[in-house]
C-alpha cells in the first residue's frame, strides 16, 4: 500500500492492467535448437531494451522476447533499408538499393560456393530483399525465385530487376515442387523461428539438394572481444546469434549433412562500414559528425573487401537417402 496516495477505481484498474501485462509474460522460454529451458538466470546482456540469453544446453544466444508475425512488417519497413537522416544508431542499412553493385558482387561470390547449376536447376532465395542475388543466380543459369517479408524490397525486385520475388514468410510460401538449392544469406538471424525455417528448407529440397546460410558467428574472436558492442548484436532486428557450433547442430538435428563452414570476405562501401561503426563505439556528436562526413564524401562510395572472421557461410546437403519427399 502506498501511504499518502489513494487509488480511485480508475487508477486501480490501470494498475491491475499493468500488473497483468507483466505477469502474463512467461518467465522462461525454451531453446529452439535443444529445447533446454532458458530463464532470467541465462541473461548475458540487455541491449536496446531487449534481454539476450545464452542457452546452458547448447550455447545458442538469442533474444528472449521474440517478435510475432504482426510486428514483422513494421520492423522491416522502408527505414530498415534506407537510413533516416535523423537516425544515427547504425541499425539497418545505409541505403540498400544504392549499394546494388556490392550486392551483385557478393552474390556472384556466393554463387561460386554452390555447385554449377544443372540444366533446369531451381533455387529459392529466402530473405531475398530487393532480389540482387536472384538476379545473379538467373544470370548464372539457375531457375531462381525469392521471398522476403518487405513488400517494398520485393516490389523493387519485381518492378526494377524483373525477377520473381514474393512478399511473405518462407514458412507460408507455396512451393509446388522440390528445388535443388535453398539460400539464406544474412537471413537466419532475423527469423523468429530459425529451426522451423531450416526444417522447411529440408522439406522443399530434393534429395542431394543444398542449403546455404550466411550469418554471424558470435563465438568468433571479434564477437567474444566485442561482447554487447558486437556490430551484429542488434536485437531490434536480429533475434538469433548462432556460432560455428550451434548452427551445424541445428542443421544436423533437421537431417542435413554439413558440407562446409567458412568465414568468407564480402564487399562493402566505406560509407556503410562507417555507418556500422556506430554499433560498436560509444555514441557521441563527434562520432556522428565524423561518420556523416565519411558517408557524404567521395571515399564513402568506394568498395572494399572485409573479413573480420565473424561471419560464417555454411553449406549443408539433404542426404540422398532422405527420399523424394520429406
Amino acid at each position: 500500500m502506498c501511504i499518502g496516495k489513494s487509488h480511485t477505481p480508475e487508477s486501480a484498474s490501470k494498475l491491475a492492467a499493468k500488473i497483468a501485462v507483466v505477469y502474463a509474460k512467461p518467465a522462461t522460454t525454451h531453446c529452439c535448437v535443444c529445447s533446454t529451458e532458458v530463464g532470467a538466470a541465462d541473461v548475458v546482456w540487455r541491449k536496446d531494451g531487449f534481454d539476450i540469453v545464452r542457452c546452458a544446453g547448447c550455447g545458442l544466444v538469442f533474444r528472449s522476447d521474440l517478435p510475432d508475425d504482426s510486428e514483422i512488417a513494421q520492423i522491416y519497413g522502408g527505414e530498415y533499408f534506407t537510413r533516416d537522416e535523423q537516425d544515427s544508431s547504425g541499425q539497418g542499412y545505409l541505403d540498400y538499393v544504392a549499394d546494388a553493385e556490392n550486392h551483385r558482387l557478393n552474390a556472384r561470390r556466393r554463387l561460386a560456393a554452390l555447385r554449377a547449376a544443372p540444366d533446369g536447376a531451381e533455387l529459392l532465395d529466402v530473405g531475398a530483399a530487393a532480389g540482387f542475388f536472384v538476379e545473379q543466380a538467373v544470370a548464372a543459369g539457375w531457375k531462381a525465385r525469392g521471398v522476403d517479408v518487405s513488400d517494398e524490397m520485393a516490389a523493387y525486385g519485381r518492378d526494377e530487376l524483373s525477377v520473381d520475388v514474393t512478399t511473405g514468410l518462407f514458412q507460408k510460401l507455396e512451393v509446388d515442387s522440390q528445388v535443388d538449392a535453398v539460400t539464406m544469406w544474412d537471413y537466419i538471424e532475423h527469423s523468429h523461428d530459425p529451426v522451423g525455417d531450416i526444417e522447411r528448407a529440408f522439406a522443399v529440397l530434393k534429395p542431394g539438394g543444398l542449403l546455404a546460410i550466411s550469418t554471424g558467428d558470435i563465438d568468433s574472436l571479434v564477437g567474444r572481444l566485442s561482447g554487447r558492442r558486437w556490430h551484429l548484436l542488434t536485437p531490434r532486428h536480429h533475434n538469433f546469434f548462432f556460432s560455428r557450433n550451434t548452427l551445424p547442430e541445428a542443421l544436423r538435428r533437421a537431417g542435413f549433412e554439413v558440407v562446409e563452414l567458412r568465414h568468407r570476405a564480402y564487399w562493402f562501401s566505406v560509407g556503410y562500414l562507417a555507418h556500422k561503426t556506430r554499433t560498436m563505439l560509444t555514441r557521441s556528436r563527434v562520432l556522428d559528425r565524423f561518420v556523416a562526413s565519411i558517408v557524404d564524401s567521395r571515399a564513402g562510395g568506394l568498395s572494399v573487401p572485409v573479413n573480420l572472421f565473424d561471419v560464417m557461410t555454411v553449406i549443408a546437403r539433404k542426404p540422398l537417402s532422405a527420399g523424394a519427399a520429406a
